[in-house]
């Protein structure tokens, strides 16, 4: 009982050890320009000003899905040097309706399904009397 209560003591310890950890103080320098990174060229910039909450929620308001579909073009031209990417388009799709091929995994699945069994049966109708019965 002793050693149940001494376990139970140090997970408690390490626990409120764990919450006295110091504290993160982040100040704004002002006249510094952001860093450059990979981001959209001509896109709304985040110049956080005075009120860098107010600013931060105008730039993560919901876009419409016309507006994602936009950025994310966007986006990926940055991200490929302005080329479109080759495998992205075929002509199976018509936008987001397939076009291809009817046959896929499923229509192979369910043939093998109607197709063994028959075979089996076509096998032992021509063997009857030769190989069984």
């Amino acid at each position: 009982m002793a050693a149940l209560s001494t376990r139970t003591s140090a997970t408690c310890a390490c626990a409120r050890a764990s919450v006295r950890r110091t504290t993160l103080v982040v100040t704004a320098a002002s006249g510094k320009k952001a860093p450059a990174g990979k981001g959209l060229k001509g896109g709304a910039s985040l110049d956080y000003g005075n009120d860098w909450y107010t600013k931060t929620r105008e730039l993560a308001r919901p876009r419409t899905v016309r507006e994602e579909i936009e950025y994310r073009r966007q986006a990926n031209l940055v991200a490929n040097n302005g080329k479109e990417r080759k495998d992205l388009y075929t002509d199976n799709w018509d936008g987001s309706e397939y076009k291809g091929s009817p046959y896929n995994i499923l229509s192979l699945v369910g043939a093998l399904f109607i197709l063994t069994p028959v075979a089996g049966l076509v096998f032992a109708y021509y063997t009857y009397g030769i190989l069984w019965g």
